[in-house]
């Protein structure tokens, strides 16, 4: 079975802004877990007193008390330090989703959650079909925060109608959504997407860090939709 852990920066919204026109699905692939908890444990500890001092808005720290790392409440020297410190000895993969709301139709618009959902779906049929997931049993772990209530029911019937019976692509998708401060591989993947979505609304602030990543194989090809339209947008990492 190969567990992937998910969390999401930016929104599916029409706009015309570039802070708010990208949506960046961000995905941790543990290849050893057990190693990657303890780096992840390290990084904190050695770096506890930098952390409270750029938490500005109180998302990391609660009291003075460590809650969970925050992509988007870490600046940039504290992004290139984890990078730095995180990707080394080949212990997991990262995976993008990345959404352009300009391009998008308007039904894509009217259900985000359902947006959110087909994402998925069309990332994973393609991940399989180009062997990136080899694995027939898949385990989705979702940040609560970002899902509705009545969407975490679907997700998962839906996933194994469309990639089990309709395409035999698997034998069994599950999913469970988490409080991101109890699931160090979600923040994890947080930490990923928001550099991801930096980068993007910055047009490349980390596009050197990104591109050494996909050379170290760190960085697996973005799935990028809409892709026909797309693809001429964006400069490939």
């Amino acid at each position: 079975m190969i567990s992937m852990y998910i969390d999401e920066s930016g929104s599916i919204h029409p706009t015309s802004q570039i802070l708010n026109r990208y949506f960046v699905i961000g995905i941790v692939i543990p290849k050893d877990a057990k190693k990657l908890k303890r780096v992840y444990k390290t990084f904190i500890r050695k770096n506890i007193e930098e952390l409270k001092k750029i938490d500005i808005e109180g998302r990391m720290f609660n009291n003075g008390k460590f809650i969970e790392l925050k992509g988007s409440s870490m600046n940039k020297e504290m992004k290139l330090k984890f990078i730095e410190f995180f990707c080394k000895n080949n212990l997991f993969e990262v995976r993008y989703i990345i959404l352009d709301n300009n391009l998008l139709e308007s039904r894509f618009i009217k259900n985000k959650a359902r947006t959110f959902n087909y994402l998925l779906k069309i990332f994973l049929i393609n991940s399989i079909k180009k062997k990136y997931i080899m694995d027939k049993e898949i385990f989705l772990q979702i940040d609560e925060r970002n899902v509705k209530t009545d969407s975490k029911y679907s997700l998962e019937d839906y996933l194994n109608q469309e990639l089990l019976l309709n395409d035999n692509l698997v034998d069994n998708i599950q999913v469970q959504y988490f409080d991101s401060s109890q699931n160090c591989f979600i923040q994890i993947a947080d930490v990923f997407s928001n550099i991801m979505y930096s980068n993007l609304i910055t047009k490349g602030s980390y596009q050197e860090q990104l591109e050494k990543l996909q050379q170290d194989k760190y960085i697996l090809p973005p799935f990028i939709f809409p892709k026909e339209k797309f693809e001429n947008k964006i400069k490939k990492i």
